[in-house]
């Protein structure tokens, strides 16, 4: 699986590049418990029941709710990632949400944020057999 035609939802857009997922969060998305659920429904589809790396591009994310924080957080949504990259700007905000997710959710994989993809990337391959 090299590469896939994107997919768009609502809120993100997604496609598998090298073996990465990436996940790219739509500009002023605001992220509540259908979105995040119709996104995560969209990604089983596109990884066909495969484990893979994940990159999720969240530099334009506006908000997310409590709920949808939550779920993102879940078991259920942990088994789809082998690891999982967040690619956070150097808003205040971007690093809040970013934090807040890693430290404060019992997270089902590695997960680590990062300011440059390029350093993100080389993270997810060291977990590459």
């Amino acid at each position: 699986m090299n590469q896939t035609k994107p997919i768009e939802t609502s809120t993100v857009s997604m496609e598998i590049k090298d073996d990465v997922l990436y996940i790219v969060v739509k500009e002023d998305a605001d992220l509540d418990l259908k979105a995040i659920v119709e996104a995560v429904e969209a990604r089983k589809k596109l990884q066909g029941g495969k484990k893979m790396l994940v990159l999720v591009d969240n530099r334009k994310i506006w908000q997310i709710s409590e709920e949808a924080n939550k779920y993102s957080a879940s078991k259920e949504v942990g088994e789809l990632s082998i690891a999982m990259a967040l690619l956070s700007g150097s808003s205040l905000p971007n690093r809040l949400i970013g934090n807040f997710f890693i430290k404060f959710n019992k997270l089902y994989c590695p997960t680590k944020m990062f300011k440059s993809e390029k350093k993100a990337l080389k993270w997810l391959k060291s977990f590459s057999n």
